[in-house]
């Protein structure tokens, strides 16, 4: 048998390819995208021997449909695909542990924790699961869920979430009340004066909540929203709220992206109806001079008019001085005893951006179309997802614009521009998202099926930005079948999608 023994000078220059590579990389001037596009082709011609050795066959347990149940199937199967979320649960157990939590919400957690438990990747082939306890625990929350009727996925994602957050929020103060109210906790103290017991709570308190935090839910992430005038220029205070998913609308196209999904979220709207407040004071302040001139200059007929008209002066001078100061300081101020005149209507521009990327960001793409007749129906569009994902175009940066037709916050990096900044920059702003899971749904807008495609990492060591040890499977209720990755960013039907942060 003869071996391949490859010449001196070719070992030379694949080291030399090799170095220049890691060098380009390191300097940031290997696109996102051809990494991507790069990676399938490098991996059929060099990996394929070592990723043999690795790979370990994969088995996912599945889940029995107990009537019409796929919706909820599905969403548990791409849950515990998520690292983030399957450590924020597990942390929920034990605060409920520590606090003796006994409620719906608690007991919900319990069985959404065994069944995570359960959807764990194994090493042999095991029998499907019922979820009939986590459903009835449901129920006592929702009686829609064991209704066998066809429900919606993304609702029972919200159901879980909301659970979630409210058992941490509830334990972690249980166990704040019991350290302030002096009741002893694990270990607990004993002190008969009544000054040094209450001191040693405060110690207490502080060494619990620094060894033990609450728990931060990994889905929950921040959003910047704006209103400004065209007309005045004002732009009203920046609005933050929290989100745990966001809803994006699919475009009416038939095939559209990810990314176009999420420019339209983020797309400045223009409102034709908008009543302004800063336009609303300035009227208002030239109406309160208008009747402060007349008052000045209307001539005294008798004692009883001079002292109403000097009273009438007396007021509305003060209401200038309010109108004047809120214009200048603050417009939203409150303006007691002052009616504002309402100007005519004027344009108004608004956008929402993420200022604060989630571990993990969770996707709803609203499919629903809404009929002249008022009915509803399902917008069929193929929505192509990404493995990686850049969400920087769509949050904030450190500068905030003042300009009521510009964008709340620039400049940003188009999403076709990856080569203008390094992937380190992209993960140091917390902006790159690797898929994890999708729920896909088949069918009509009132009826069909769930299914699910779930991630799996066979070698934790790798790099995920290669991919090179992933693994995807489809999820049918029981039936778990793997399939290629361009399978699943080519489904078309996605309805939830989960990206998790690297």
């Amino acid at each position: 048998m003869n071996s391949l023994v490859v010449p001196s000078n070719h070992r030379s220059m694949m080291l030399m390819a090799s170095v220049g590579f890691a060098s380009l990389m390191a300097l940031g001037l290997l696109s996102l995208s051809s990494i991507q596009g790069s990676n399938s082709s490098s991996k059929r011609r060099t990996g394929r021997r070592k990723q043999g050795r690795r790979r370990r066959k994969v088995y996912l347990r599945g889940l029995y449909n107990l009537g019409n149940t796929c919706f909820l199937n599905s969403t548990l199967q791409s849950l515990a695909s998520l690292n983030a979320f399957n450590l924020y649960v597990k942390q929920c157990i034990e605060l409920l542990a520590e606090s003796n939590g006994d409620s719906v919400d608690a007991g919900i957690v319990i069985q959404l924790n065994k069944v995570l438990d359960q959807l764990e990747p194994r090493d042999s082939h095991v029998k499907a699961l019922s979820p009939r306890d986590l459903i009835s625990s449901l129920s006592y929350k929702g009686q829609w869920i064991a209704s066998r009727n066809e429900q919606d996925a993304q609702e029972l994602f919200q159901m879980l979430s909301s659970t979630l957050q409210t058992v941490a929020r509830k334990a972690d103060g249980s166990l704040l009340g019991a350290l302030n109210t002096n009741q002893p906790i694990g270990n607990g103290f004993i002190s008969t004066n009544h000054q040094q017991q209450q001191q040693q709570a405060a110690d207490t308190k502080q060494e619990r909540r620094a060894s033990n935090p609450a728990p931060e839910n990994p889905l929950l992430g921040m959003a910047a929203s704006r209103t400004a005038c065209v007309r005045c220029g004002y732009i009203e205070a920046i609005r933050h709220s929290t989100f745990d998913n966001l809803s994006l609308t699919v475009p009416r196209a038939h095939v559209t992206t990810i990314e176009e999904c999420l420019a339209m979220y983020t797309a400045m709207d223009r409102l034709d109806d908008f009543c302004c407040r800063h336009c609303s004071i300035v009227a208002t302040l030239a109406r309160v001079k208008r009747d402060l001139a007349e008052y000045q200059t209307q001539p005294a007929n008798s004692d009883r008019s001079s002292k109403k008209a000097k009273r009438m002066v007396a007021q509305l001078s003060e209401q200038q001085h309010m109108l004047e100061e809120a214009l200048a300081n603050n417009p939203e101020a409150e303006l007691k005893g002052i009616e504002l005149s309402r100007p005519p209507p004027s344009t108004s521009t608004r956008q929402t951006m993420i200022a604060r990327p989630p571990k993990i960001l969770a996707l709803h793409l609203s499919r629903s179309i809404y009929l002249p007749t008022g009915g509803t129906a399902k917008n069929p569009a193929c929505v192509r997802l990404e493995r990686l994902l850049d969400i920087s175009p769509f949050t904030t940066t450190g500068h905030i614009s003042t300009i009521a037709s510009a964008p709340i916050s620039g400049p940003s990096l188009a999403a076709s521009s990856y080569s203008r900044e390094s992937l380190a920059e992209i993960r140091r702003r917390n902006c790159l998202y690797l898929l994890n899971a999708v729920v896909v749904h088949s069918g009509a807008h009132d009826s069909g099926h769930f299914y699910a495609y779930r991630r799996i990492e066979v070698d934790p060591d790798a790099d995920p930005l290669l991919g090179s040890s992933d693994q995807w499977f489809m999820i049918s209720d029981t039936s778990a079948v793997e399939v290629p990755l361009d399978t699943v960013l080519s489904a078309g039907n996605g309805y939830l999608v989960f990206y998790e942060r690297i």
